[in-house]
């Protein structure tokens, strides 16, 4: 293996700030946040969702939605559908068109034909 292009590899515990588990490994990451395990001192990575609370690994659906994307989607999708709803006609025109009183006017063609 050539010498210097290999990143540093360091001790970490990546901790599910969900539910508090804990995951000991190695990785290229690191920060400021440490914690003594065993005598040797591990660098803490936060992260949101581990195979600890991931709804595949656990078979469990979220209960909570952050920030409530969901609601607020569906909100705009009702927005738009009640914005895109075809207009009612006037119902004493439908009447008159019916009955035969209502005159409707056909625009005729004025084309000629040129040979």
């Amino acid at each position: 293996m050539k010498e210097k292009i290999h990143p540093k590899l360091n001790k970490v515990v990546f901790l599910d700030v969900t539910n508090g588990a804990e995951f000991i490994t190695t990785s290229t990451l690191s920060s400021q946040e440490t914690k003594d395990i065993n005598g040797s001192k591990h660098f803490v990575i936060r992260v949101e969702t581990s195979s600890a609370t991931h709804p595949f690994y656990t078979g469990k659906k979220r209960n909570e939605v952050k920030n409530d994307q969901v609601a607020k989607f569906m909100a705009k999708v009702a927005k738009a559908q009640e914005k895109n709803k075809p207009k009612k006609a006037n119902q004493s025109v439908i009447e008159e068109v019916e009955k035969g009183t209502k005159k409707t006017t056909t625009k005729k063609s004025t084309k000629t034909d040129k040979k």
